[in-house]
């Protein structure tokens, strides 16, 4: 059973551009530095119930334990930082989620 760390914020329009570029620069840190990650993904809300322009990003890992033993660098909080400062205030979330339906998913 996997486990995702989500991370959920919103900016300005205005600041999109750079939010694009910092989502690839946190992709490109996370396949580089953390090993125990399995996979990355970042989706952008084209429309919803969240303020303009919500991201979403998750890191899988195999395991709680592998999540636990994945230790944050000084890189992590540089890498963070560009979308810790745009992020509309109150709409920073972090969760862990596990894929506990995972054998009713499919794929097309």
């Amino acid at each position: 059973m996997s486990v995702y760390q989500f991370v959920q914020w919103s900016v300005n329009e205005p600041d999109t551009p750079a939010c694009e570029e910092a989502v690839r620069a946190i992709a490109e840190h996370v396949r580089d530095v953390h090993p125990a990650a399995m996979s990355f993904r970042a989706y952008r809300q084209a429309w919803g119930d969240r303020p303009l322009r919500t991201y979403l990003c998750h890191v899988e890992y195999e395991s709680l334990a592998a999540l636990e033993a994945d230790p944050d660098t000084p890189s992590c909080d540089t890498v963070w930082a560009p979308v810790f400062a745009m992020a509309q205030p109150g709409t920073l979330l972090s969760s862990i989620w596990s894929d506990r339906q995972r054998s009713a998913w499919f794929e097309r």
